[in-house]
């Protein structure tokens, strides 16, 4: 993948690129809140990965455009996200019950409806979804296998949150969470409660519903593929497991899971102290502790470690980029396949948030050390117990010459790649837990006053059958190339504190009694007394 920087011996200007391959050419949304989804959904899983308004080929008479399977189809790894957005007015008039009714309806059930069906195309038709109205391309990559595939179904409401925060006069007018009100409960019968959801449709998989007051916290705070992921998985199992009574919000639950850990040091829902609940624990989650979530200084302090992280998701793109617009350069005798290529750049996609400070750290620092010597390589290697143990990382600064070469950039470059495929193996044989590695090779950073590094190199490998040969063949491409010596590498061991040690430490998620409608009434008109005695 090449820019254009100033002259200079071996100038990447010089090289023929050759003819580009096929343009992905991904919707933008059709509504405001679509686009709006599309946006975020970018930002929080990148942009190769995520699909607005992606179409079925099921025409009316064979002619015609294709039916809409989905608002936004996210495919990364294992995991399928299917969201269903829909902005509905709030019917208002002075019956609330009524006015729910007829909201939940419209926003939430015909979505429900559409994520069912999306659900059955998806397993009986996988490689018939395409990314245009007309039906002409279809999925860049396919879905995972059906043995391998996790779906999620995800509601996207607009329209109550005046309502709600009209009715309980305040707060941020997130629906409450009733896991006891399932299915058509939550528009019929005596007992309906408004402004609330619980199971949707209890007969399949788990849908969640997201709001207009929720959608960003969740997906501003859990803004990797696994992270989220990882966070509706849990969220299932806790909801269907019948232990959450009720949660005044879905941000709320979003605060719960981030600052508890289980005991394989994964984000869950636990007990405060971390513990694991017992077979007849009950819990409910009160309003503030989000709030109070932001404003800790513990928080603040993982915010401001966590933007180093974003390197990672910066150099993600620069390959994602050019997947989609074609331009991705592809060196002699490698496959310009999109799906190996999305294959590398999907492992780095699926690094969870926290992990993206020590990946980005790394490369900024390969990026300086870089200035130093000719090569130079950073390696992260993940202990036994982290969830990708099996996958590991590595980055490499390769100086261009500054004498011209006989063949120029390209010659540099094709150089370049032996050095990132000899460390690749180098690696693989150090470390034989690893699966795969995946390899990153670019310019180091640049003198002050100079342009950035114009290319960068992506390598994806699987641990070999290794024999008397390879390693004799590998022990000779080093000395060759003149890597893995002593000064020019560094590995490093993944570790940190998520949220680092501060003053004032995070306090615990307090466990109420149950909320109901009566006593959530009765708690807001107390506080509106408690307001007035104040002024």
């Amino acid at each position: 993948m090449t820019s254009t920087p100033s002259s200079r011996p071996n100038d990447p200007r010089k090289v023929d690129d050759g003819p580009a391959r096929q343009v992905i050419v991904r919707g933008e949304g059709i509504t405001d809140s679509e686009r709006y989804l599309a946006k975020l959904a970018d930002k929080s899983f990148l942009n190769l990965w995520c699909y607005p308004n992606v179409f079925i080929d099921k025409k009316s008479g064979g002619k015609g455009d294709g039916k809409e399977l989905c608002d936004l189809l996210v495919v990364c790894g294992d995991h399928v996200l299917i969201f269903s957005d829909k902005t509905a007015a709030w019917p208002g008039g002075d019956d609330v019950g009524l006015a729910w009714r007829r909201w939940y309806k419209r926003a939430i059930q015909k979505s429900v409806d559409q994520i069912r069906g999306a659900e059955r195309w998806i397993s009986h038709y996988p490689d018939r979804i395409f990314i245009d109205r007309q039906c002409s391309q279809p999925l860049p990559f396919p879905l995972p296998p059906p043995e391998r595939r996790k779906v999620h179904g995800i509601v996207v409401a607009n329209g109550a949150a005046a309502a709600c925060r009209a009715h309980f006069a305040g707060g941020n007018g997130s629906l409450m969470i009733f896991p006891r009100i399932q299915g058509e409960a939550h528009y019929q019968g005596d007992q309906v409660i408004a402004f609330a959801v619980g199971d949707v449709d209890h007969n399949g998989s788990f849908v969640h519903v997201f709001d207009e007051a929720t959608l960003d916290v969740v997906m501003g705070e859990l803004d990797t593929i696994t992270d989220l992921t990882t966070y509706l998985t849990k969220k299932e199992s806790l909801i269907r497991s019948g232990r959450l009574l009720s949660a005044t919000g879905e941000e709320e639950l979003v605060a719960e899971f981030m600052i508890h850990m289980n005991a394989q040091g994964e984000h869950d829902f636990t007990k405060p102290d971390g513990t694991a609940w017992g077979e007849n624990d009950r819990v409910t989650f009160g309003s503030g502790h989000y709030a109070a979530l932001t404003k800790n200084p513990q928080y603040i302090a993982k915010k401001n470690a966590d933007k180093v992280s974003y390197a990672w998701d910066h150099l993600i793109t620069r390959f994602t980029d050019h997947l989609l617009a074609g331009t991705s350069l592809v060196p002699d005798g490698h496959s310009a396949e999109i799906e190996l290529q999305e294959l590398a750049v999907r492992q780095m996609a699926l690094v969870s948030r926290f992990d993206r400070r020590s990946y980005g750290a790394g490369v900024l620092d390969a990026l300086e050390e870089g200035q130093k010597a000719r090569v130079f390589m950073r390696a992260f290697i993940p202990g036994k117990a982290h969830p990708q143990a099996d996958t590991g990382f590595f980055f490499v600064s390769v100086k261009i010459p500054e004498i011209e070469l006989a063949g120029g950039y390209q010659q540099y470059r094709e150089g370049r790649t032996r050095i990132l495929e000899a460390y690749a193996l180098t690696l693989l044989r150090k470390n034989p837990q690893f699966k795969r590695i995946v390899g990153i090779a670019t310019e180091p950073k640049p003198p002050t006053g100079e342009k950035p590094g114009s290319s960068e190199d992506l390598i994806y490998a699987e641990q070999p059958e290794w024999t008397d040969q390879l390693e004799a063949d590998l022990d000779e491409r080093k000395k060759r190339l003149g890597i893995d010596q002593p000064g020019n590498a560094r590995v490093s061991a993944i570790a940190d504190r998520e949220f680092p040690d501060v003053q004032v430490a995070l306090e615990p998620v307090e466990i109420h009694p149950p909320v109901n409608r009566r006593r959530r009434r009765a708690m807001e008109a107390k506080r509106r007394r408690q307001r007035r005695k104040g002024r």
